[in-house]
């Protein structure tokens, strides 16, 4: 699942860089709750622009195996139901 945090979190800019670091992931930063840009860590940066697009391809499957042998797994229907109540759609 991915990192996502308020804009206003960048107020602690040694915090901030902190979180990303740790992330191993991109941290989407968000303004009144809507994607505005993703900060990487510049080794993860490095490692993306090595990769072919097959090799993205397949990390991000055994990320997803991994994940789903660790039961870090949700339904669907009721994935899209959390969001359809929560922004009324």
């Amino acid at each position: 699942m991915a990192t996502c945090v308020p804009i206003s979190e960048l107020k602690d800019s040694a915090a901030f860089a902190e979180k990303v670091a740790r992330a191993g992931e991109p941290v989407i930063v968000t303004k009144n709750g809507y994607e505005k840009f993703v900060v990487i860590d510049a080794d993860l940066f490095r490692e993306y622009r090595r990769e072919t697009p097959e090799e993205h391809l397949e990390r991000l499957l055994q990320e997803a195996d991994r994940d789903i042998r660790a039961g870090r797994v949700s339904d669907m229907r009721e994935g899209l139901s959390e969001i359809r109540a929560k922004y009324g759609l």
